[in-house]
């Protein structure tokens, strides 16, 4: 994928411009001159590819590239101050000349990489579309059909009717919504594109207005989550040193004009007088003054950081910016993207767009929801917007049709030492339909990548894993103890299966080494829209230990994340389980974040109904939950600022997320639902219960069978005796239902009243809830915790059942 070096031809008065541009566009072939009568010297022995000029004289010069150079790209610089060089290239244009212009004010690094963006541009294949393709555009509000003369990855060539007033087209003006056809079908969409020339053609016999437009490298990327700001300064500063490390973009703007972005130049975080502050370097056209506060804005791995800085010092080659105290995060992307491992290898196939080549690449990375793949631009055409028609060869040899969209076309930088000529680039693909194989195919490669120790559990027995659970001194089992699998194993063995099948709905993950399964997790599907993680045991060992739990634990996280309609993640361990307390309290306190995280504590009552109580002849009436009973406990929740439970637990008014729920699990041949019991006040709802109801093994300790209550008003008199009505209805419940036990997840409060019923205390427990945009953050901070914590152990050790890195 190499595109021919081009060769450029500088002219500018200046010695030092001339030479500062000649070095940011060093892998080109250079030829810098002072004057225009020196340039047209040049160009009448070497055509160039790209002429720089100044905007002096500007119609008589391009009359010498007309002649000398006509293939050649023109830009003129031009400082927004220079009136009359402004004025002079305005009645240029008027006479139907073409040609680029840049403020001449920006910084040397920032010209040269938008001069080496129109070359890329320049280099980009145009090719003529196979068959007639029908275009239609807005512009002003009127909408004009149009015809397609050929196409770029970055621009095409329209031909427009003359019935359109050329006066409308002007350098520079905004198309908005193209959409290229073929036979009624889309085969390119562009949100937005910009006029660079129109030109009348009389050639023939149906004359036409030759419209030459642009657009960008890639589609913007729709936000689904508000962004969170982070408040932390060590954070703050790392997150910064990591995009320095990574030589992450770093820009900058006035506050005022967040149109007008600059960039920092060979960024550099150090410790000053004690102090961390941001160095860049300043070429003398560093915009900014001592005191002036900017708003500085930079990604990494697909979150987008911008925060307030302000100018320390200005030097004579140097710039000196106070890190920022806080900085707001916004995710770009939905899903993380991941490098393939060798043996799980996707082939992508397609016919292009515009001339229906066909084409089949190897796939560089992938998400839940796309993938990348490599082409050479110089000879093909895949421009962003574009409805491709794919076929994935997966893994397995199996090849799955499905529909796609480019995203983007980035150039991958190179090292230039080694090949000066090379241009590679990536073309970022969006699925608009995922079909299961592939899904599962997806998560598969994606598992293997975090961890080549992991594989899925779905395909083992469960025995195996039931038979390592007990070694692993994994205890809390109410309804299903070891040593008594002959009464449940074969049920808890056909939910496994069936979630094996079904594996957005739920994933067991296996830790293996030399074949024994060593540590296993679970992620379950809780809600529509919540990823529990749970199951998690490690076999006793003395040096890995650590390291299992902690492949195992991110590894279920990310899953969760993997999944694409997944919005919170959630894990809940015991209270007095003191190693997984204290690393779940640690990471809830420094993550919180308010509207998008939520630590609760519970308590996890058990009655086994053998031992249940009779219900006594009178107490306060039952009766089924409403819709209005619904809305009426959301706004409760929302009044109690339990914003995420509501959106983590499917609790809106609307039952939609719960329907969708109950019939996805029952495709899979699971039960998933939930009921709502209800004592009425005097004005509404005085105390409900929500009672889980699931296929008995989701969840080996049936929290997805349990009930919770909620109390409207606990100083009412009678309070208590409502929770005793609902209680004793949840028993009758789950008797109906045949289960073995009532389970309670009820709050300190209720607690005493459970136990007077009956109810045996399991033990306190704490659930951490958070949103999909905080993982990144999550699994950094788990992984650095790991590492400080990994040391070598004594062999003599014993680590005691209560200190093992095992949760709920």
């Amino acid at each position: 994928m190499s595109v021919p070096t081009q060769d450029v031809l500088i002219v500018h008065p200046n010695e030092g411009r001339r030479a500062a541009l000649a070095e940011v566009l060093g892998v080109h072939r250079v030829v810098a001159v002072e004057s225009q009568v020196e340039a047209t010297r040049r160009m009448e022995s070497t055509a160039p590819t790209l002429i720089i000029a100044p905007p002096e004289n500007a119609r008589r010069f391009l009359r010498h590239v007309d002649r000398a150079a006509p293939e050649a790209v023109r830009v003129f610089v031009c400082s927004q101050s220079d009136r009359q060089g402004l004025e002079e290239l305005v009645e240029t244009a008027a006479e139907g000349h073409v040609f680029n212009t840049l403020d001449d004010s920006l910084t040397v690094s920032e010209l040269g990489r938008r001069l080496t963006s129109i070359l890329q541009h320049r280099s980009s294949a145009r090719v003529t579309p196979a068959s007639t393709l029908a275009v239609r555009f807005r512009l002003n509000g009127v909408t004009y059909p149009a015809g397609c003369l050929d196409v770029g990855n970055f621009g095409a060539a329209l031909r427009v009717p003359l019935t359109a007033s050329i006066g409308a087209f002007i350098q520079g003006t905004a198309l908005e919504d193209l959409v290229f056809e073929r036979n009624g079908k889309t085969v390119l969409h562009v949100p937005r594109a910009f006029i660079r020339h129109a030109q009348q053609v009389h050639a023939t016999q149906q004359p036409y207005l030759r419209l030459g437009i642009t657009w960008g490298e890639g589609l913007d990327e729709p936000v689904t989550a508000p962004s969170s700001r982070m408040r932390d300064p060590v954070i703050v500063l790392a997150l910064l040193r990591k995009a320095v490390r990574r030589e992450t973009p770093i820009w900058l703007h006035y506050l005022d004009t967040p149109s007008s972005h600059f960039r920092l130049d060979a960024p550099v975080v150090e410790l000053q007088d004690g102090r961390a502050v941001l160095r860049g370097f300043n070429d003398g056209a560093f915009p900014a003054d001592v005191g002036d506060v900017l708003q500085l804005s930079f990604e990494v791995g697909g979150q987008s950081y911008s925060g307030a800085t302000s100018v320390l010092r200005r030097g004579a080659n140097d710039v000196a910016l106070s890190v920022p105290r806080s900085v707001g995060l916004q995710n770009r992307r939905g899903l993380q993207r991941f490098r393939l491992g060798p043996e799980h290898r996707f082939l992508v196939t397609f016919h292009a767009p515009i001339n229906g080549e066909r084409i089949t690449r190897s796939v560089l990375d992938l998400s839940g929801r796309g993938f990348a793949f490599p082409f050479d631009a110089s000879c093909e055409v895949l421009p962003a917007g574009s409805q491709l028609e794919v076929s994935l060869l997966l893994p397995d040899g199996s090849e799955v049709p499905c529909r796609a969209e480019v995203r983007s076309v980035d150039a991958v930088n190179t090292d230039s030492r080694f090949d000066r000529s090379l241009r590679p680039y990536r073309c970022g693909v969006r699925l608009l339909d995922v079909p299961v194989k592939i899904r599962d195919a997806i998560h598969d490669a994606f598992m293997a990548s975090r961890s080549g120790a992991s594989r899925d559990g779905g395909q083992e027995k469960l025995a195996d894993i039931w038979r390592m659970m007990e070694e692993s001194h994994y205890t809390f089992h109410p309804d299903y103890p070891f040593g008594g699998e002959a009464g449940y194993l074969d049920a808890l063995e056909h939910t496994h299966r069936r979630l094996a099948e079904a594996k957005d709905l739920g994933r067991s993950i296996l830790y293996a080494d030399a074949g024994a399964i060593m540590g296993h997790v679970g992620g379950l599907r809780m809600h529509s829209r919540s990823w529990l993680v749970q199951h998690l045991a490690v076999r006793p060992g003395y040096h890995r230990h650590e390291q299992i739990a902690n492949d195992l634990t991110a590894l279920a996280v990310e899953m969760g994340e993997a999944i694409e309609d997944v919005e919170f993640l959630r894990y809940m361990w015991r209270s007095d389980n003191r190693w997984p307390n204290r690393l779940g309290t640690w990471l809830a306190r420094v993550m919180e974040n308010r509207g998008f995280s939520m630590l609760r504590a519970f308590h996890y009552m058990r009655l086994p109904l053998e031992l249940a109580p009779q219900a006594p002849a009178t107490m306060l009436t039952v009766r089924e939950g409403t819709p209005q009973d619904r809305a009426w406990l959301e706004a409760h929740l929302r009044a109690r600022g339990e914003v995420v439970r509501v959106l983590a637990e499917d609790l809106q008014a609307e039952p939609d997320a719960e329907d969708q729920m109950r019939a996805r699990f029952a495709a899979a041949g699971l039960y998933r639902d939930r009921r709502m019991f209800v004592v009425d006040g005097e004005h509404g709802p005085l105390a409900l219960a929500l009672v889980e109801e699931a296929s008995p093994g989701l969840s080996y300790i049936e929290v997805t069978n349990g009930f919770w209550l909620e109390v409207a008003d606990r100083s009412h008199p009678l309070a208590k005796q409502a929770l005793e009505a609902l209680i004793h209805r949840c028993i009758t419940h789950a008797r109906a239902r045949g289960r073995p036990s009532a389970v309670g997840l009820v709050a300190d409060e209720d607690a005493p009243l459970l136990a007077s019923m009956g109810f045996g205390d399991q033990g306190r427990f704490c659930e951490w809830i958070f949103h999909r945009s905080m993982v990144r953050r999550w699994c950094d901070l788990w992984r650095s915790l790991f590492e400080r914590l990994s040391r070598p152990r004594r062999a003599s050790a014993q680590p005691s059942s209560s200190e093992e890195p095992s949760c709920t």
